[in-house]
């Protein structure tokens, strides 16, 4: 009885592990592929992203949800929009938010400098919405 007990534990411990690193393993491996870009750049090795968006990725205006490093490989822009990076490190730094939250803050306020409500839905009155 007590074997089964013990065997029982392990089993329940070792899937949980693996559950946890199956789960967590996206926001592991972006955070791998941030750490080897930026040590590359520091050392003058070649990456993979022009130096606009070096720049913003070292500046921490970069996510797994907003990725920088796979996505522009021969990209030919000039990297983020300037005003929009200077409001988003201004909220992030003011109001001690991630970068994710600050950028969905700063898109927040953006619908309500143009009449759009938070959830995207026109403030107008004149407008007229379809419900699904």
């Amino acid at each position: 009885m007590l074997f089964h007990i013990k065997s029982g534990f392990w089993l329940l411990l070792i899937c949980g592990l693996a559950f946890l690193a199956l789960w967590t393993r996206q926001n592991y491996a972006y955070r791998l592929r941030e750490f080897f870009v930026r040590i590359k750049r520091r050392t003058g090795g070649v990456i993979r992203l022009n130096d606009s968006f070096s720049d913003d990725l070292e500046s921490g205006l970069s996510s797994r949800n907003f990725d920088l490093i796979s996505q522009n490989d021969n990209d030919s822009r000039s990297g983020l929009d300037d005003s929009s990076k200077a409001e988003v490190k201004r909220i992030m730094e003011q109001e001690n938010l991630s970068f994710d939250k600050a950028r969905f803050l700063y898109v927040e306020r953006k619908f309500g400098q143009n009449g759009i409500a938070p959830d995207g839905t026109p403030l107008d009155p004149k407008a007229v919405v379809f419900n699904k």
